[in-house]
């Protein structure tokens, strides 16, 4: 502005009328040293100073707010980071909140949404992450009865669920989680919605329609235009998880063999996606976090040599990059992993000097920091492990266990006793499944419920891996390795009550091994889309609040 060919260059004085003056003070302030500490500002003197550095066009004042808004991102802040995205014009950093925001909704509180607008945006978001429609509402309806908004802001609840999702037993439950407002348009639309689920089994235009004189003479015309308005703006859900899966290409030379992560598509299959740079790392493990994030920890570099991969390393499917944590975890190879909210936990496995170990840390992925927990009741490699309800749960070698803290105090709590060792464990509608080496059943409980494993089933092959795909329970099998005279890789399929699990994909001597010590993950591959436009039905109800 000053040096170049514009007319600010000529003047004693020019006013920036755009700017508040506390906020041009801090730029004037960064050009003259060339550096920023955002950690001493507010999110909201961050966002003015964002949206100041975009107009005065300070391209790494720019970088560096997106820099440290990113890595910042947390459950509590990601609305505000969004916001101050938006105002600021910062597509990228707008698109990485949003992602994150939406594949947090199992750790996302109502008192983190700070409006009924923001509340139906997130609720309605077809890339939201909720395993079922039912755990939608209920988010929705604590939020209104926190915020004492009235029964008409149910309606904005209601019209933010995908209700092809829902099913009978989900709108009794919502019917019995909303009597406090019984008389109300809200109560009186799931009444409907009820027995048109009970009388049909689904909810779709042509049989509301068909409905129209018994549902306005059951109830009344404008519950009938409701419950027409709420089924023809129902919002599907669209976000599809991938399965990847560590590889191992077969050859000669095993040790050597370099590593991959497969993807598994269903209806198409298996597709190499990622190399891995350590070919030589054995004993590794991988996980996902956060839905976006590829994790690997643990390993050791070559069998015998004691050289461990310390490290963390992660891959962001979204900004199709890798980092390392620059951490140094104890040494560990053949362990456990599994996460929550943002702890990582790192179980069993073998050290250092070929030591079987009982240990156990909790790494903090946002923190890059560790604790050590109490030890686990077996010394073990490669332990079952999962996420439950919020818990950690293990399995030795004859007892499950399940991770609890209290105070100042851990411990490793005796949830189930089992006959045999379990080899793979994953939660699955309310209970977790499990599966053991060497044979082919298929067994689960209900944690505080069942002291024992119940079997259900036997798949064609031996499990490698147990995984839960958006709500389907699914197993990669193999011929039983000591028997076999042809190389078998199938996907199995269990649904509830089911005789025997559907197969869904089988090759033949494929040429590569599934590593399965290693874990899976279950991961988003695109960056999903803003999606900020409102129906006409949907706005009427949200006008009616302030921002």
């Amino acid at each position: 502005m000053f040096s170049g060919n514009y007319i600010e260059k000529e003047k004693s004085q020019i006013v920036i009328d755009v700017l508040p003056p506390n906020i041009m003070q801090i730029i004037l302030q960064y050009m003259n040293i060339g550096l920023i500490d955002l950690s001493d500002y507010s999110h909201q003197i961050i966002g003015e100073i964002a949206m100041a550095a975009n107009f005065l066009q300070i391209s790494e004042l720019i970088k560096q707010i997106e820099y440290t808004l990113d890595i910042q991102l947390s459950v509590n802040n990601w609305i505000d980071t969004m916001t101050i995205a938006e105002n600021a014009s910062y597509l990228k950093l707008e698109e990485h909140a949003v992602a994150f925001g939406l594949f947090s909704f199992k750790l996302m509180k109502p008192s983190f949404i700070s409006s009924i607008k923001k509340l139906f945006w997130y609720l309605s978001h077809p890339y939201l992450d909720a395993e079922c429609e039912l755990d939608v509402f209920k988010f929705g309806l604590d939020w209104v009865l926190n915020n004492e908004t009235g029964a008409d802001a149910i309606m904005i609840v209601l019209g933010s669920l995908d209700l092809s999702r829902l099913s009978l037993s989900d709108f009794l439950e919502m019917k019995s989680l909303s009597t406090d407002y019984n008389s109300s348009l809200p109560a009186k639309v799931i009444d409907g919605l009820v027995s048109l689920h009970k009388k049909y089994g689904e909810l779709s235009p042509q049989i509301i329609s068909e409905q129209k004189e018994l549902q306005c003479e059951t109830f009344t015309r404008r519950v009938y235009d409701e419950i027409c308005n709420l089924v023809k703006e129902s919002k599907h859900r669209k976000l599809k998880f991938t399965l990847s899966l560590p590889m191992t290409i077969k050859q000669p030379l095993a040790d050597e063999s370099p590593h991959y992560m497969y993807t598994y598509t269903l209806g198409v299959g298996f597709g190499k996606w990622l190399e891995l740079v350590e070919k030589n790392l054995w004993g590794w493990n991988v996980v996902s976090y956060n839905g976006t994030k590829l994790v690997i920890v643990c390993g050791e570099y070559g069998k015998g040599t004691g050289v461990f991969m310390r490290d963390v390393k992660e891959y962001d499917t979204l900004r199709r990059e890798w980092n390392r944590h620059g951490v140094q975890l104890p040494q560990r190879r053949h362990g456990s992993v599994a996460v929550l909210g943002d702890s990582l936990y790192i179980i069993g496995g073998v050290g250092g000097f070929r030591v079987v170990l009982d240990t156990a840390i909790i790494y903090n992925m946002r923190e890059k920091t560790f604790r050590s927990i109490a030890k686990l009741p077996d010394a073990i490699q490669n332990p079952a492990i999962c996420c439950h309800n919020n818990y950690i749960y293990t399995a030795g070698h004859k007892h499950i266990y399940r991770h609890v803290e209290s105070d100042d105090k851990d411990q490793w709590e005796l949830v189930a006793t089992v006959s045999f060792r379990v080899k793979c464990m994953v939660s699955h509608k309310g209970y977790i499944y499990c599966t053991q080496s060497y044979f082919n059943e298929l067994y689960r409980f209900r944690p505080s419920v069942d002291n024992e494993l119940q079997p259900l089933t036997g798949f064609y092959n031996i499990p490698t891996v147990l995984c839960n795909l958006g709500g389907r329970l699914l197993a990669f099998t193999e011929n039983n390795k000591l028997f076999k005279h042809t190389d078998v890789l199938s996907l199995e399929e269990y649904t509830d009550n089911a005789e025997f699990p559907e197969v869904l994909y089988t090759q033949t001597d494929a040429p590569m091994t599934i590593n399965e010590t290693a874990g899976y993950c279950a991961l988003v591959m695109e960056t999903p889309p803003l999606c900020k436009s409102v129906s006409t039905y949907h706005l009427q109800y949200l006008t009616k609040y302030p921002d």
